[in-house]
């Protein structure tokens, strides 16, 4: 049963900048309600109990913290096109885990960027693949180049036999 916040609440008094802040220090930083109450005594100069650290929780820094999860979702789903850098792929692991975990599950948040890290991942083995594709015909073509050349060498008849051997040696880096 959801409890009616007081009407002189010293928490919901705070300044929005305030209250954000308070949301962040029980959200993302994760202080316990003791760390937090002395953090608010001694950066708001406001006194007051776990159970109002709790109630602002449940009212304001949960929601809070939702509501910037699927604010960065949104961001990260615009950016879909884009190439995602090792920190943001982990940043978006996170808001996935944050977004499923917490005590109002945002699956559609989560999904949105379980399928970006995915895609991300499938567009980085692509470009790994087409990589190693360009490398394998650079290879191919460099050996036949190699081979074409030695060939060159075997059927020149103006050479004598120790010469070719000798050019054969210096073309494959034997002599």
């Amino acid at each position: 049963m959801n409890r009616k916040p007081r009407g002189d609440s010293k928490l919901d008094a705070l300044s929005p900048a305030q209250q954000e802040r308070l949301a962040e220090w029980l959200t993302i930083e994760n202080l316990t309600y003791a760390e937090a109450l002395v953090r608010v005594r001694e950066e708001f100069g406001v006194s007051t109990s776990r159970s109002a650290l709790h109630g602002f929780f449940t009212r304001v820094a949960a929601p809070w913290k939702y509501a910037q999860a699927r604010g960065e979702a949104e961001t990260f789903a615009g950016l879909m096109e884009g190439q995602f850098d090792a920190a943001t792929i982990k940043k978006a692991k996170q808001l996935a885990f944050d977004a499923v975990a917490g005590p109002r599950p945002d699956l559609k948040s989560a999904r949105t960027l379980l399928k970006i890290i995915g895609d991300t991942a499938k567009q980085q083995l692509a470009e790994r693949r087409l990589e190693l594709d360009t490398r394998k015909v650079t290879l191919l073509e460099a050996k036949a180049a190699l081979a074409d050349r030695a060939k060159g060498i075997s059927d020149n008849s103006a050479l004598t036999p120790e010469e070719k051997a000798a050019q054969l040696r210096a073309l494959f880096g034997m002599g």
